[in-house]
């Protein structure tokens, strides 16, 4: 029988990774392409690859929470489109499963007061973490862009 996953593990796994990704990709912009040791390119072909680790996590998670929430795994090929990703993946975090045995099986297990928390605490950091990665990300960028394609 195919596993569900509650909203407090689904909330908790989710904003670990943002952040392990955030950290990876910061320290991949400053310590890495600003001093020189990799290029453009490279920077870009690690950001991709750390994405694809995320999204091969992020993929079985989602297709397990969805069906905590009685529906279809097929329904998470949703998730391609990116504009109705940022409006459902909030649902899925925050939203109930039935706490009763449903197509897909037994109820997942309850989150605890120390998890929710816990959780909650670590979508907290994420959301600023990823938001500097980002920033970070993109202004590395720049700089590479036209630092190296500028005339000596």
């Amino acid at each position: 029988m195919k596993q569900r996953t509650g909203a407090g593990t689904y909330l908790l796994t989710m904003s670990v990774s943002v952040i392990v990704w955030s950290a990876s990709t910061i320290l991949l912009c400053k310590k890495l392409a600003m001093t020189g040791v990799i290029d453009l390119v490279t920077l870009n072909w690690c950001i991709t690859a750390m994405g694809m680790a995320f999204a091969a996590l992020f993929y079985p998670m989602s297709a397990s929470r969805v069906r905590d929430l009685n529906f279809p795994s097929w329904s998470i090929k949703i998730f391609s489109f990116p504009l109705i990703t940022l409006i459902i993946l909030p649902l899925l975090c925050f939203l109930s499963g039935p706490r009763w045995e449903n197509d897909y099986g037994e109820q997942a297990p309850k989150s605890g007061t120390g998890k929710t928390l816990l959780a909650l605490s670590a979508f907290g950091v994420a959301v600023p973490s990823l938001y500097y990665a980002l920033i970070i990300y993109y202004g590395t960028r720049y700089l590479l862009a036209h630092t190296f394609s500028s005339p000596i």
